[in-house]
């Protein structure tokens, strides 16, 4: 039986191993070719930081000239069992708004 994939909204990016500039990549994509206005950037434990470097590089370096903000932040634990073990990871939305 094959597992059905869930289908991600094209305006949510989920930062996790890929190297910064993929995600960059990504977020000048989505605003630029399929002029989105609104981006989700989600991620979770250590990949927060990464998120929020994502966040401020776009707004002030990579896509400057678009006049990307921060519309919101959202901040929450995600709980989920692991070996019989629940486990606590924090997570994060940042979205970037045109």
């Amino acid at each position: 039986m094959e597992k059905e994939k869930q289908s991600i909204p094209e305006n949510q990016i989920y930062v996790g191993s890929k190297p910064f500039l993929a995600y960059l990549k990504s977020i000048n994509t989505l605003f630029r070719i399929k002029k989105l206005n609104e981006i989700e950037l989600k991620a979770r434990g250590k990949n927060i930081k990464k998120a929020v470097d994502l966040a401020e590089s776009s707004r002030k370096k990579f896509c400057h000239d678009l006049g990307i903000t921060i519309k919101d932040i959202k901040i929450e634990t995600e709980t989920f069992t692991k070996e019989g073990k629940e486990i606590n990871v924090s997570a994060m939305t940042i979205f970037l708004k045109r």
